[in-house]
């Protein structure tokens, strides 16, 4: 790909009670990606009102300015932690954001784990999909204009970006990158910070492979492990027992005391999980019910609307 014409500025807010992976995933990305050897991104870190502040980690941090109604930035970037909660109430941040909204038409405002709460609360999700971290459900909630899908690693949607918390916020870096300066550069960053181009699947396939590790006993957490890493498998009850080395009424009493769920549905959700994943890249819904393991577009429809209640291609059209 050509040199950008231009070095893309960032500005990062800082606050008290940031969580620094929220910042540092990301801006390592952004720092990590060069295009024939040229910086691409440069990165200003920058507070409310310029001082010092301190991540909720317990590090300070110094600002490079303070943030303002007329920040000079191409982007502004803002990540979450504990401290959200008191910037979605002071107006002077909320009307700095939006003034950024309204000043840089062609600027990108990219929120990292709750810090999309701030960008809810200053009206800039409203009637858009958007993501935030799973525990900030409750709060998310409270933006009743937007729709939130709190599932998905990262959605954009125009100029706005959201992910759903610390880690995807390299998911989210990483495809600004690949969207601004190509699929080699992306990839070399990728390798750089030794983790996945793109990671399918949604925070609750996380979950489910939290399930394993907690679940109780090796030979159930092993099988877990095998259905997430192959949902194309042919997992009938009789194949899920034999793999397990049990009679299939002992496997269901152990999926019942463990995950509160039968096999059958346990292997539905793994399926429905890495279908919405596959979503996202924008395959054709019968590839994406073959790939995820459902078989044909009939039964992953069914699937869908016993989830939640919407069909596939509704869900699409929200959330693709």
């Amino acid at each position: 790909m050509d040199i950008p014409l231009k070095i893309r500025t960032i500005d990062v807010l800082l606050f008290d009670g940031v969580n620094l992976l929220d910042v540092a995933g990301p801006v390592q990305a952004f720092e990590a990606a060069h295009v024939n050897g040229r910086e691409t991104y440069s990165v200003r870190f920058i507070s409310t009102d310029g001082a010092p502040v301190r991540a909720s980690c317990g590090l300070k941090l110094a600002a490079d300015g303070a943030l303002s109604a007329a920040t000079p930035s191409d982007d502004l970037l803002i990540p979450g932690g504990t401290g959200v909660d008191a910037l979605t109430e002071d107006e002077a941040t909320l009307k700095a954001v939006k003034a950024f909204a309204t000043q840089a038409p062609k600027g990108r405002l990219i929120s990292v784990c709750s810090g999309a709460l701030v960008l809810a609360a200053a009206g800039l999700l409203d009637g858009r999909p958007a993501t935030t971290h799973w525990s900030r459900a409750s709060d998310a909630r409270t933006y009743k204009n937007v729709l939130w899908d709190l599932d998905r690693i990262s959605i954009s949607t125009g100029r706005i970006y959201t992910s759903a918390g610390v880690t995807t916020g390299i998911d989210l870096a990483l495809s600004i990158i690949r969207e601004d300066c190509g699929p080699a550069t992306a990839l070399a960053v990728a390798r750089e910070l030794v983790v996945q181009l793109h990671r399918t699947g949604g925070q609750s396939q996380f979950a489910t492979h939290l399930d394993a590790q907690f679940a109780v006993g090796s030979t159930l957490t092993r099988l877990i492990e095998q259905v997430v890493t192959e949902p194309k498998g042919n997992w009938s009850l009789e194949n899920l027992a034999n793999a397990a080395g049990m009679n299939p009424r002992t496997l269901s009493r152990h999926f019942k005391r463990d995950l509160q769920e039968t096999p059958a549905q346990f292997v539905e959700r793994v399926r429905v999980e890495h279908a919405r994943g596959l979503l996202s890249e924008d395959r054709p819904l019968k590839q994406v019910a073959i790939d995820s393991g459902f078989g044909d577009l009939q039964r992953m429809r069914r699937a869908f609307q016993r989830r939640f209640g919407i069909h596939v291609s509704d869900y699409v059209s929200a959330f693709g």
